[in-house]
């Protein structure tokens, strides 16, 4: 089978997915002939929800990444909590355990809260592309650099994170000594990452990520850190590389910088 008829297969299979489990109240548009972006939120929501997918890519390959999904992708944008919530219970048997959505990377699917803004799907956006580019990325730097594009603003056509919800968890956590040092985060598995303090891994990857862009240095770290994981699979001597510092005292710079950050609702 040629990849272009396997292609045209995982295609049709994932349009059949998408009708078999939402029905007709969903319309559907295809994006770069990867995402197939379902959405009950009317035209107005589809157009953004296809906007914002397609600003993503341009972003993320403009700047980061190189090798595209050659699978199909599903985004399943509701309009609001109730159908949102309806389908979770009726799709996983449970009440999800996040009002703005999610990745299924097993399923290649994501599931989206379309009431709660576009940031979810700036962020969830990023994972499938990410794991293809970066194969075997970890934990903290997958959602590090997918919550950077939580929220962002445009400066000289680029997105650059600004401080957003998170950063109350990362001054809360250091006011209550919850938080960890920058290497202990670097060298967490993936049951750590996402164990009891994910809140504050959360929120220190991504502030490291937004320091970094801000330095202009983002972009270098992340070419360095992919190209070197095999040896490197923390990222802490790609990062010393890039800065041409220790962690040490990159982090004291770091937590200077975080305490003087401020952010109003």
């Amino acid at each position: 089978m040629t990849d272009a008829v396997r292609g045209e297969e995982e295609a049709r299979r994932a349009l059949d997915r998408i009708r078999r489990e939402l029905g007709p109240d969903f319309e559907t548009r295809v994006v770069e002939d990867l995402f197939f972006l379902a959405s009950n939120g009317g035209l107005n929501s589809s157009g953004a929800a296809e906007r914002t997918v397609r600003s993503m890519m341009d972003e993320l390959y403009q700047a980061y990444f190189t090798r595209k999904p050659s699978r199909p992708v599903r985004i399943y944008c509701f309009r609001d909590n109730g159908t949102y919530s309806e389908y979770v219970r009726n799709v996983y048997g449970r009440a999800p355990t996040t009002p703005y959505g999610f990745y299924m990377a097993s399923e290649r699917k994501m599931v989206l809260n379309l009431a709660t803004g576009l940031g979810t799907l700036q962020h969830e956006i990023v994972h499938p592309l990410l794991g293809e580019d970066f194969p075997g990325v970890p934990a903290w730097f997958n959602e590090g650099f997918a919550s950077l594009f939580e929220s962002t603003q445009e400066l000289n056509g680029r997105k650059v994170g600004r401080s957003n919800w998170r950063l109350g968890d990362l001054k809360r956590s250091i006011r209550e000594r919850r938080e960890v040092p920058l290497r202990t985060l670097m060298e967490t598995n993936t049951d750590e990452f996402y164990g009891d303090d994910r809140g504050v891994h959360y929120a220190m990857a991504r502030y490291f990520c937004l320091y970094l862009q801000l330095k202009d240095l983002l972009v270098r770290y992340y070419q360095e850190f992919r190209a070197s994981a095999g040896a490197d699979p923390t990222g802490i001597a790609a990062l010393e590389r890039v800065t041409r510092k220790s962690l040490e005292d990159f982090e004291k710079e770091w937590r200077s910088w975080v305490s003087e950050l401020e952010w109003t609702r």
